[in-house]
This record gives structure tokens, C-alpha cells and sequence, in this order.
């Protein structure tokens, strides 16, 4: 039993936590090495708070923590953490309040990315888009619960293959992260610079971040 297990199934909450049980594996996999380096988070969708206490715990109280949430009630648990909380509202499907949390938060960046927000494909796509380059060199960006692609009311779709469902917009990131192989075609190589893997889970894209500048060379041959 990892420490977030430990957390969901033995320790009293405060406040209501949803998750999938299979996640915690995968947050512990890509979120351990931060534990005692203090990593600043970005979670949008906090709903009822548990995940804020959730986080605290996982990382000892030494982290901090922007919690982004639609509901206007939410922003009253911002008293109730020990000043590492910061809890902000908006619409993560607007792309004028990205811009407006990107300006008045400009030189923040993030060791960890969640969106565990509201799952439409609009939402994951465009914070997707606005937020990765605020990923820390080092960070994790994890969109969750994107079995909604599969999903007609949250505008999915499994048999349409719709190009524009988040399981189907990521895909693309196969494509972008062998970009140097790719003959004939421009495509841009910034995300092979910056990213070191994907990971592909049951309901969760996790990308981990990497600056590698370097043109990969011809492969060494060993006798």
C-alpha cells in the first residue's frame, strides 16, 4: 500500500474524496520523487476538497498547492490549509480566464499538472494547451478521467473517432515525440525537446517533461 492509498483507506477525512482506486499507483509512479522538495501544484477541479487534503499528506504539508474550481463555494476551504493553498475561480474551457491566471500568476511555474476538472473535451484540449509550457523541466502534466473520450455527453465517442476528443488530440503525442524521424513533413520537434515520455493508463494521459536539445545520432554499434 502506497502512501495515497494509505491516505484514502485509513486516514479520517475532513472532506469528500472520488477517485478511482487504480490512480493512486499511477500518482505515486510519477509523483514520489517530488515528495520532500516542496513541488508547487496546479489542481483544476477541487470540488468538495479532498484532494487538497489528499496532496497535503502525500507531500507532508511542504508543497503548494492552486486549486482551480467553476464553483464559487469552493474558495471558502482556501482558510482551512496552513497558508499553501490557494484556491482560484474559473472556467477552465475559457480561454480569456487561462490568460488572465497565466498574467497574474507570470512567473509561476508547476512540478505537477492535474486535470482532474470538468472532463469535457473542449476543457482537457484547451488546458492542455495553455498549461504545458508551465510545466516545470523535471514536472508531470496528468489529465485524468479521460475515458469520457469514449463517452457522447461529454462529446465523445469511441465509434467516430472524433480528431478532437482528448484520447484522440493525445494520441498526435506518439507522432510529435519521434518527430526527428519523421521524413518529409515539418513538424515541430518543441515537444520532443521538452518531453521525455507518455503514458497511456485506463482513464489517465500522463506526460513527463525533459529539456533534451540534443539530435539524436546514429545509433552506436558495439562489437
Amino acid at each position: 500500500m502506497n502512501k495515497l492509498e494509505e491516505f484514502f483507506y485509513n486516514v479520517p477525512k475532513k472532506h469528500t474524496i472520488h477517485k478511482w482506486k487504480h490512480y493512486f499507483e499511477i500518482y505515486d509512479k510519477h509523483f514520489k520523487k517530488f515528495i520532500g522538495k516542496s513541488p508547487v501544484i496546479l489542481e483544476i477541479g477541487v470540488s468538495k476538497g479532498g484532494s487538497l487534503d489528499m496532496w497535503n499528506y502525500y507531500f507532508d504539508n511542504n508543497c503548494t498547492i492552486y486549486g482551480l474550481d467553476v464553483e464559487p463555494g469552493c474558495k471558502s476551504l482556501e482558510s482551512e490549509y496552513p497558508g499553501n493553498v490557494h484556491i482560484v475561480i474559473g472556467d477552465q474551457g475559457n480561454p480569456q480566464f487561462w490568460d488572465t491566471f497565466l498574467m497574474n500568476n507570470n512567473n509561476t511555474m508547476f512540478d505537477i499538472i492535474i486535470d482532474d476538472g470538468g472532463h469535457y473535451m473542449n476543457q482537457q484540449i484547451l488546458s492542455y494547451e495553455k498549461l504545458y509550457s508551465r510545466v516545470k523541466n523535471g514536472g508531470v502534466y496528468l489529465c485524468e478521467d479521460t475515458h469520457t473520450s469514449y463517452w457522447s455527453s461529454y462529446g465523445g465517442g469511441y465509434l467516430k473517432k472524433d480528431p478532437m476528443t482528448f484520447i484522440e488530440y493525445s494520441k498526435n503525442f506518439i507522432d510529435y515525440i519521434n518527430a526527428y524521424h519523421v521524413r518529409g513533413h515539418s513538424m515541430s520537434l518543441d515537444f520532443r525537446k521538452n518531453t521525455y515520455c507518455i503514458s497511456f493508463y485506463d482513464s489517465v494521459v500522463v506526460l513527463d517533461k525533459k529539456y533534451d536539445g540534443e539530435v539524436p545520432s546514429a545509433p552506436v554499434i558495439l562489437a
